[in-house]
């Protein structure tokens, strides 16, 4: 690998990770919003704000598991020739596409099942 190939490299995750960072923080705050109408509407927002957190965490959690399983995958191919390098940049971008799926399939899951364990939770603890 060139020097310049790996400067490429690195202002490629520098970008990758303000992009993250940034849809993280919109996604975060599309969350607050949501309890916060709850809230205001005189919602049950302690179940929004268990439905929403929870959520978030697992998604997170999903994506972030599917990238270090991943990644640790691609690592072999650091050292390889340059068709390494072709197959590094297409196992990235199928690493990339399933740490998203995994993240939204789990999002969905926790967001259509949460409230039924937010309610089984406080049923059992006698809250409801």
């Amino acid at each position: 690998m060139t020097p310049v190939q790996a400067d490429n490299i690195v202002k490629f995750a520098k970008h990758a990770k303000f992009l993250g960072n940034g849809l993280t923080i919109i996604d975060f705050s599309s969350r607050v919003g949501n309890i916060t109408n709850s809230y205001k509407a005189h919602g049950n927002w302690k179940r929004e704000m268990f439905i929403e957190s929870s959520s978030f965490a697992a998604s997170a959690m999903a994506g972030a598991a599917t990238v270090n399983i991943g990644g640790a995958a691609l690592g072999f191919l650091v050292v390889a020739t340059p068709v390494g390098w072709v197959g590094l940049i297409v196992g990235g971008l199928v690493v990339a596409g399933t740490a998203a799926v995994a993240s939204i399939a789990t999002n969905d899951t926790f967001k259509n099942n949460g409230g039924d364990w937010y309610d089984s939770i406080m049923k059992s603890i006698g809250a409801l």
